[in-house]
């Protein structure tokens, strides 16, 4: 009789073990992985620090959404701006973190987060001694740099095909670093280029303040994560978690953090 309780009780234990292993596994499969499609050369928002990671407040603000959403475990690949679209379009990220702006033929092709996360607004650059440029208008027979795929990019394309006597020289370049940028426009192989305030202020503090913004913005918008039209359920998932961060107030520390000042301000008002 001891032999069968013994027996017995050594199943039990066995049974529970391999349903304690059952339940973990299970509990390890509900969890899914996302890949986040970003850069790593964009100075502030994503970029590899000194060690070699990335870093910046995109990178902040997809972390700090993985950690409200336990059924989901965020990885990051790192791609051109230019083909971060073309990844989620072929299925190969999820989501795309890279300051994405809205605009009509975006909106055709992905979902857009119910809430933007971060001013975006986009100004002239031009170098401090250059005070004719006042606006758009000002770049004709000049030459602007911007960035394949960006909204800066299709603010100059849609100027030209309005303005047929009246073009800009738009370059179109992946995404280059502050030394690349400062490097052309003292060479004079740019006249201008466009910037959102952090990153001006930034370039200012690095470089000597050899710039000067152009006061008014030539656009005024937010950025967004993006996601696949068939994927409204990790969308409407990580709008829950935005509005968290934006209610909490841990979005506008993560951008002073990041960013040197609240850029998180008005944006959804």
């Amino acid at each position: 009789m001891k032999k069968n309780l013994a027996k017995n009780i050594l199943a039990l234990a066995v049974a529970a073990m391999t349903f304690g292993f059952a339940s973990c596994k299970k509990e390890k499969n509900d969890v899914q992985t996302i890949i986040v499609g970003t850069g790593s050369s964009a100075p502030l928002y994503c970029y590899l620090d000194e060690k070699g990671e990335l870093a910046g407040f995109e990178i902040d603000v997809m972390k700090a959404i993985d950690e409200l959403l336990p059924q989901y475990k965020f990885e990051f690949q790192t791609f051109d701006f230019k083909n971060i679209l073309l990844a989620l379009s072929a299925g190969k990220i999820d989501i795309g973190a890279h300051m994405y702006e809205s605009n009509p033929e975006r909106r055709k092709n992905y979902l857009f987060t119910e809430y933007g996360y971060n001013d975006f607004s986009k100004y002239i650059v031009v170098l401090k001694e250059n005070t004719e440029v006042q606006s758009l208008k000002d770049l004709v027979g000049k030459t602007a740099q911007a960035s394949t795929g960006s909204a800066t990019g299709a603010i100059l394309q849609h100027w030209n095909e309005e303005h047929p006597n009246e073009q800009i020289n738009a370059v179109l370049t992946s995404t280059l670093t502050n030394e690349q940028v400062v490097a052309a426009m003292k060479n004079g192989t740019y006249d201008a280029f466009f910037s959102n305030i952090p990153s001006f202020n930034q370039i200012q503090k690095e470089y000597g303040g050899i710039f000067r913004l152009v006061e008014n913005p030539i656009s005024t918008s937010a950025s967004y994560f993006i996601f696949n039209l068939d994927n409204p359920k990790l969308k409407a998932d990580v709008d829950v978690a935005l509005k968290k961060l934006i209610d909490s107030g841990e979005l506008a520390k993560l951008a002073i953090k990041d960013l040197g000042s609240d850029t998180t301000q008005n944006i959804n008002k």
